[in-house]
């Protein structure tokens, strides 16, 4: 197959794809709406089903579920016929996936779940099917065509149920006001770690512990100061322009020319007061600093973090990788 003919032929897939997603926004209906106020309101978890490829998509349900604060388990439907189903109370919420809706290891269960009393959504391409009729709520997952050339493999199917299970997720998240502070419990490692992490403002020193003169002051006032202290901030009109520190002193004593703070002060990093701990440390060891200044969103100096300040806390850890 030539070059071309593999490019348009990807574009086709992912056209079909698009389309499937595209096609479930017109079929959302109230028990949509009631699938996410049970889910809200039940005091268990939610159970979810499937087998096969759906079984997968299931699995990535769950994990997103998991990772948004509403606690979700599997089911493998074989397993259920084998003792698994001990897991499902009246207290949780039953979502199964069948495309067809006539899968028999997903509709021998029905009775089971009928007899637990616990409330069954179903995810299905087929709004006639079985599930569905013995379904509560019946989500419509269904698709026109599938990707596959053969009309086989399910392609734009499980894409589109997968894109259901977000929506409804995200729905999930929203409606209960799931807070950055939230999703940080649930995400304590990796990127998202770093980023919703405790904050720079969490731990700096603020302005007021900070001692500051302008870059016009002149050295022969702050000599005794400058010999005192191990880091003097230069700011002018709130704005963090440099320090006075170590390199800073050795500069006062061989240029003999230097008359104010401005003539002499060393350049500072600056993160912003949202920015991670975590990321303030990436930087520090990344630049071999100790110490950073603190900028709020409209660029003012607000205070500054040391290394030293940061290591004697133990309330968060980050990742050396």
């Amino acid at each position: 197959m030539k070059v071309r003919q593999i490019i348009k032929r990807a574009k086709e897939v992912l056209q079909i794809e698009a389309e499937g997603i595209l096609g479930l926004i017109d079929r959302l209906n109230d028990d949509f709406v009631k699938a996410v106020e049970t889910i809200i309101k039940a005091e268990g978890r939610v159970i979810v089903t499937g087998v096969g490829k759906s079984g997968i998509v299931g699995r990535k349900i769950v994990a997103t579920l998991n990772s948004t604060g509403i606690p979700a388990l599997f089911l493998h439907p074989v397993e259920a016929m084998h003792g698994d189903l001990g897991m499902v109370t009246p207290k949780d919420v039953i979502l199964a996936i069948s495309n067809s809706g006539e899968t028999g290891e997903i509709t021998i269960l029905i009775p089971s779940f009928k007899r637990l009393r616990a409330p069954l959504i179903a995810f299905t391409g087929n709004p006639e099917s079985t599930l569905a009729k013995h379904s509560d709520m019946v989500i419509n997952t269904g698709v026109k065509r599938e990707a596959c050339p053969l009309g086989l493999a399910p392609t734009a199917s499980t894409t589109a149920t997968l894109a259901m299970g977000d929506a409804l997720a995200v729905v999930l998240l929203e409606e209960r006001k799931f807070s950055p502070e939230d999703f940080r419990r649930f995400h304590p490692g990796g990127n998202l770690g770093k980023r919703l992490g405790p904050k720079a403002a969490n731990v700096m020193k603020p302005l007021s512990e900070l001692l500051c003169v302008t870059p016009r002051t002149r050295l022969k006032h702050i000599d005794d100061l400058i010999d005192k202290n191990d880091v003097i901030w230069v700011v002018k009109k709130k704005r963090l322009k440099g320090v006075l520190d170590m390199p800073a002193r050795l500069k006062i004593l061989t240029k003999q020319d230097a008359v104010y703070a401005e003539d002499v002060m060393s350049p500072i990093e600056r993160v912003s007061d949202q920015t991670s701990v975590s990321e303030v440390l990436d930087l520090m060891r990344q630049k071999e600093i100790n110490l950073v200044g603190v900028t709020d969103k409209k660029g003012v100096f607000v205070g500054a973090i040391f290394l030293h300040d940061i290591l004697s806390q133990a309330n968060f850890s980050f990742n050396q990788g």
